[in-house]
């Protein structure tokens, strides 16, 4: 594997567990709280109207096991 750089917040982490998989269903969990997505900007106008509801959903994930969350 390539040699990641020092200041890495991950290396800790990718040290002791080897791989971080990270999963892109953010949308789907935030239709399902409710979220209309017919958007050109899609989950980012949430960003922007509601970020509240970005935050419940990160922490949705993290309660479910989740061990990194990414907008």
């Amino acid at each position: 594997m390539a040699e990641m750089a020092l200041d890495n917040p991950l290396r800790p982490f990718l040290e002791q567990q080897g791989v971080l998989v990270l999963d892109g269903g953010l949308a789907t969990h935030l239709e399902t709280l409710g979220c209309d997505l017919r958007d050109a900007l899609w989950s980012a106008r949430v960003l922007l109207e509601n970020p509240d509801l970005i935050r419940q959903a990160h922490l949705d994930y993290f309660w479910a096991g989740a061990d990194c969350a990414i907008t």
